[in-house]
């Protein structure tokens, strides 16, 4: 079942956050890169646009799409006063 893209971005970064951990075992992570194949759909709701989307859950339902979407991010570190508008 697809979901709104922004629940699969935010489960996609809360499945990062344990790498917390790495840190009090002296590894340092300062950036993590995601590239993933998607399934998405555009639906109207609401009176606007909503981007529906999940990683694919079974190849064989999706053999017909020989290129599948895929979303790619990177979650980085930033210090403090070096985001974008400080």
């Amino acid at each position: 079942m697809l979901r709104e893209l922004h629940e699969v971005v935010a489960e996609l970064q809360d499945s990062v956050a344990p790498l917390a951990a790495a840190a009090r075992a002296g590894m340092r992570v300062s950036a993590v890169e995601v590239d993933l194949p998607l399934d998405m759909a555009l639906v109207l709701r609401g009176g606007g646009c909503t981007l529906l989307a999940d990683v694919p859950r079974n190849l064989a339902d999706a053999s017909w799409n020989e290129e599948p979407n895929r979303l790619q991010f990177t979650l980085a570190a930033t210090p403090a006063g070096q985001g974008e508008g400080a």
